[in-house]
């Protein structure tokens, strides 16, 4: 359990040496910067915080737009099964700082930012001539030239539409015989007209369009000529602006090959963003600039010298118990794995201890209980691995998949055990083979009889008491080391002799000497809890009130109530595993009943529906594994001595997200 020892350090520099100062902290990427507090620039007169110089923005933007237009032409695009796994993108120190020097970005985000307007521009004409086309349609069947609206000195015209009942009415109305009217498409309900006038007859028109409810439909003013003549300038335009899309689309795929240099750019500027941003930490003076932070207590001797370099000083100061103390975790590479659930759930505080060796013992056997099955675990384990080594440069994968590897080796184990292999598919299917007898002789505990049922309930339940024990006794080491020893003996120590005692009380009762020591224990725990309740409480009329209800656990950071509720809540471990070789065995059951429907080509549908159906219930079972696994040790284990209140130690350097950086060291 290793949270690594940090030094609280002030460094003090010139002004004038500002970028020395902080491009080596930089450069070195051990040096963790804090910001300095309300009540030390109260105390120095005169300075203020440093206002960064640079943000940045500009290049971030047009980064980030630069994304965006890929992500918009489908060219970030992953597969649905590529989209579960990390992609990897390893640059070389020599590639890193090619790019960085030497990528012209500005001429690459003006081409690609010109190409993706030109491509706007053309869909919107694109979208124009649809809607002409579209607009054509509605018209067809009109004989003229579209030109005739434009009118002459004489005469106008227009093309309406009109309920077909009032369109007979308008052919019999007298009025009409001064004007031409022609109708070129009549509907059931709707029908347009062309209608043609001159110009002393507009007050006419105007009467009759108001009378008979006509509605004047204006084409666009670029037609011109015939139906079928703007028809195929249409279509024409449209099968040009298709290749154009088709080109300016080859081209941007043409620009996507810089997405590595664009990644790289990226984490660039982020990290020199992040760089200037600290620097609003600083307090600076009329000469003289602070910098506060921490440093890892193997790293001290190089800020030193970094520092010295600088031309800077460097004072240590003593770490306070009101400083929030950035943590950083330091594990062995077998646990390491599980660091990646730690910082899930949140690192805990710096004068905490480190849960990750605990948790990687516990997850791997509470998943391996859960998942339950030797066919699954395998599989499970050969994955993990598999994919452990191929994504080892990407440490956030490696540690997923490991802890993948572990959990499906652990229920391996618990499957051989209780004789589960995807559920009994030995048994279904090759009930008299050598190998079906040996794999159920091998095996301690049938699950799914009552005798099993019982044995596995029985084992879940000692899990559940056995975490709970551990979870106090790191309750009682946190106490002793912050030097809180009342609360780590009577409220810590209590329930570990309290709780174990009533438990043998049950297992000691034929032996009287064990009934002897079994009373002294059981009686000790007891007297320390009550302890433990009369001095949670300063006021003498309630202290023996405390000590009673410190029993049931109110007064008491545990208790009987909260013992029982945790301890059987690892019953899940014994519900989850039945039911992971419950739902094998269904699908065994399924697939052998599709097999024998159809007869002689059985064989094959057997085959294929067992690999489905079991490539289902792996994914279900390991969901299931996976989450109840980690609530068994964030609330019930977690919540015996946890203290969520660190964050990570972050050291100012460059922070890489998009590529894997292949230093030649």
């Amino acid at each position: 359990m290793a949270i690594e020892k940090v030094k609280k350090v002030m460094i003090l520099s010139e002004i004038d040496k500002k970028k020395d100062v902080l491009d080596s902290l930089f450069d070195e990427d051990f040096f963790h910067v804090e910001s300095i507090s309300e009540e030390l620039l109260q105390n120095l007169k005169g300075c203020k915080y440093l206002v960064p110089s640079k943000t940045y923005e500009e290049e971030i933007n047009k980064i980030d737009r630069v994304q965006n237009i890929f992500k918009e032409f489908g060219l970030n695009k992953q597969g649905f099964v590529q989209g579960f796994f990390p992609q990897e993108i390893e640059v070389s120190e020599e590639k890193f700082k090619e790019t960085v020097n030497n990528f012209n970005f500005e001429k690459f985000y003006v081409n690609l930012a010109s190409l993706k307007d030109h491509y706007s521009e053309v869909l919107e004409e694109e979208a124009k001539l649809k809607e002409e086309k579209s607009f054509l349609i509605n018209l067809s069947g009109f004989p003229f030239q579209f030109s005739i609206l434009n009118g002459t000195e004489r005469t106008m015209s227009l093309i309406g539409e009109i309920n077909t009942k009032k369109l007979q009415q308008l052919t019999k109305d007298k009025r009409t015989d001064e004007v031409f009217l022609y109708v070129f498409q009549e509907g059931k309900n709707k029908s347009k007209i062309f209608i043609l006038y001159t110009r002393e007859d507009v007050a006419l028109i105007s009467d009759l369009l108001k009378e008979y409810s006509i509605d004047i439909i204006n084409p666009p003013s670029e037609f011109s000529g015939f139906i079928e003549e703007e028809t195929t300038r249409i279509e024409k335009r449209l099968s040009e602006l298709s290749n154009l899309k088709n080109i300016i689309f080859s081209k941007i795929e043409e620009l996507y090959k810089d997405k590595k240099n664009v990644l790289i750019l990226e984490d660039y500027y982020r990290s020199l963003a992040w760089k200037e941003s600290t620097t609003s930490k600083f307090l600076v003076g009329k000469e003289i600039l602070f910098i506060k932070g921490f440093v890892k207590e193997d790293d001290y001797k190089k800020l030193e010298d970094v520092v010295r370099k600088s031309g800077a000083l460097l004072f240590d100061v003593e770490i306070e118990n009101k400083d929030v103390v950035p943590v950083s975790l330091k594990n062995s590479v077998l646990f390491r794995p599980f660091e990646f659930l730690i910082r899930m759930f949140g690192v805990p505080s710096y004068n905490n201890v480190d849960p990750t060796p605990l948790v990687a013992v516990l997850f791997t056997i509470f998943f391996g209980f859960a998942l339950g099955d030797a066919g699954y675990g395998l599989v499970l384990a050969m994955m993990g691995l598999f994919f452990a080594l191929k994504y080892k440069n990407n440490l956030g994968a490696w540690k997923f998949f490991m802890i993948l590897f572990y959990g499906g080796a652990m229920s391996v184990v618990v499957g051989v055990l209780t004789n589960s292999y995807f559920g009994n598919l030995f048994s279904a299917y090759f009930p008299n083979a050598s190998l079906t007898k040996h794999l159920e002789q091998i095996a301690i505990i049938n699950p799914t009889s009552p005798e099993g049922s019982v044995q596995f309930i029985i084992i879940s339940v000692v899990i559940g008491f056995i975490t709970q024990m551990v979870g106090i006794c790191v309750n009682a080491f946190v106490k002793f080391r912050s030097r809180n020893y009342a609360d780590a003996i009577f409220n810590a120590i209590g329930w570990l002799l309290f709780l174990p005692g009533i438990v043998l009380l049950l297992l000691a009762s034929g032996s009287p000497i064990l009934k002897t020591v079994n009373y002294f224990i059981l009686s000790t725990g007891l007297i320390f809890i009550l302890i433990g309740g009369f001095l949670s409480t300063r006021r003498t009329f309630f202290k023996p009130i405390a000590a009673l209800v410190n029993i049931y656990g109110i007064r008491s950071s545990y208790g009987i109530s909260s013992f029982l509720g945790d301890t059987l809540s690892y019953l899940r471990l014994f519900a989850l595993g039945l039911s992971s070789g419950i739902l094998g065995t269904s699908f065994n059951l399924i697939a052998k009943v599709i097999g024998e429907m159809l007869g002689p080509v059985g064989f094959l549908f057997v085959i294929i529906a067992l690999l489905v159906l079991h490539l289902l219930a792996l994914f279900m079972n390991v969901l299931s594994a996976f989450i109840h696994s980690m609530r068994l040790n964030f609330l019930e284990f977690f919540g015996r001595f946890y203290d969520l209140g660190g964050y990570e130690f972050k050291p100012l350097g460059f922070n890489f997200k998009n590529i894997i950086l292949k230093r030649k060291d």
